[in-house]
């Protein structure tokens, strides 16, 4: 196969100098000043050795010019403090919807593939060959002692439930990510004598808490395995894009958090409207489908411009859509107070409403079109759905059940949940960002089981 990449490099078409620059510091989160101020505190050798890696990193961004044209921007791997506002617009989790997707392609099931889907696999697939292209190019640019004493940290691999290439490190990197999680599951609880008004600040509380925990047993681990030897660009670019990528999905979650919470916020207050003290979840199910048609079959509904009406032969294929949600709910180890027929029915509630609104779902892919959530037509057996819906899915779900709409609706409660979430997640982007984001090939050799080490002490002690 003709390699674009490589033949534009031999023809000597290199990229400006000012973009590879660029390029850099927009994956390593440095600003202009930020930048000089590093250049500023190098020694003359090490200007010389730098100047000599910004050059073979400009033929690597020649070469990946000629892989995917627009790589820099489509590939995640700037930091997102680099962006305006921190934006969700670059946010995405199509590592793990490309995941299922080209599994069920391999597997030969295309037929059951909708053509949106297929589209997005293609893409997804293209953009995962690019991404190894890049981190492959970086890994033939680091130092052989590097490559000799850590060349099985930065080796290329493919993350479970991830279609996009990523390092061997990586699963140092979900073992933190887990124990900071651990630690807010055991420590953020709700508090007797806490009123509705104080409950998101006691929250915030608590999660600079977990945070503080977590750092007792992480900075002596940091702190003993520093060293005054400064990694090469190439080390430093590959960890930096690992670090950008994991962040970029967790913004994905706060977008579905904040697009649950609206749209939500929607549906309790039409239905407070409507006369409505609480959802009714807790009914058998023929007595659910019974009030859910009472609610949306009507041509029209508080507030929504959109509005189609619910027919009675929408709700059993909506009720087989919902045990895909408990499933996942399952398998990612989410624990309800509730009892599963509750549980339905609160996801049959919310595939009504995105139904009868005619919610969109953006799959984050470049070039495809966003589409319905939820249709009413049955989906045929063995028919893909994407992940990233499922996923969004499981946000409403936990959303509603977790601030008790289901006892008694209230738009402030469901809010005061929403930030709490939002504020959790920014606080462990936080504990990630502030510990790894300067950390040296030697601190992350010393993660490597140091981090396993704070998992079991963990695990021993809970």
């Amino acid at each position: 196969m003709h390699d674009k990449g490589a033949q534009k490099v031999a023809d000597g078409e290199l990229a400006r100098k000012g973009r590879a620059l660029q390029s850099i510091k927009n994956i390593l989160g440095l600003d202009d000043a930020a930048y000089q101020r590093f250049i500023e505190n190098l020694t003359e050798d090490e200007r010389a050795t730098f100047d000599s890696e910004v050059a073979q990193y400009t033929e690597l961004c020649t070469v990946m010019s000629g892989v995917y044209l627009q790589w820099s921007s489509q590939l995640l791997l700037e930091a997102p403090e680099i962006v305006a506002s921190e934006s969700t617009y670059d946010s995405s989790l199509i590592a793990p919807l490309g995941a299922v997707l080209l599994a069920a392609m391999g597997e030969g099931t295309s037929k059951a593939i909708p053509q949106h889907l297929r589209s997005a696999a293609s893409k997804i697939s293209k953009l995962a060959d690019a991404r190894r292209r890049f981190l492959e190019e970086l890994y033939s640019q680091i130092r052989p002692e590097e490559k000799k004493d850590y060349g099985d940290l930065l080796k290329v691999c493919s993350p479970l439930l991830s279609a996009m290439p990523d390092l061997a490190l990586y699963e140092t990197y979900q073992r933190l990510y887990l124990y900071w999680k651990f630690h807010k599951q055991t420590l953020v609880k709700p508090v007797d004598g806490v009123t509705e008004t104080e409950i998101a600040t006691v929250a915030a509380k608590a999660h600079v808490r977990v945070t503080q925990i977590c750092n007792q047993a992480l900075h002596p681990i940091l702190d003993a395995s520093a060293t005054s030897q400064q990694d090469s660009l190439a080390v430093r670019l590959m960890l930096a894009s690992m670090l950008n990528r994991a962040e970029w999905e967790s913004l994905e979650y706060e977008r579905y958090e904040l697009a649950a919470t609206r749209s939500l916020l929607k549906l309790i207050q039409g239905l407070q409207t409507a006369g409505e003290t609480r959802i009714p979840a807790q009914l058998e199910k023929e007595a659910f489908k019974r009030w859910l048609i009472g609610q949306f079959s009507t041509n029209s509904f508080s507030g929504e411009e959109q509005w189609r009406a619910l027919k009675p032969q929408h709700l059993d294929r909506f009720y087989a859509q919902a045990t895909w949600i408990l499933q996942w709910e399952e398998a990612n180890f989410v624990k309800h107070q509730d009892d599963e027929e509750t549980l339905l029915n609160m996801c049959v509630l919310h595939l009504a409403w995105s139904y009868c609104t005619r919610e969109k779902h953006d799959l984050r892919v470049p070039d495809v079109k966003d589409y319905d959530l939820v249709s009413g037509r049955a989906i045929e057996s063995e028919e893909q759905v994407p992940l990233t819906r499922i996923m969004y899915q499981q946000r409403q779900l936990n959303t509603m059940v977790r601030s008790y709409q289901h006892y008694e609706l209230s738009p402030q409660r469901l809010e005061i949940y929403s930030k709490c979430n939002r504020d959790g997640r920014r606080q462990q982007m936080h504990f990630m960002r502030s510990n790894l984001r300067d950390a040296s090939l030697a601190q992350w050799r010393a993660l490597t089981t140091g981090v396993w080490g704070m998992l079991q002490r963990y695990w021993y002690w809970s």
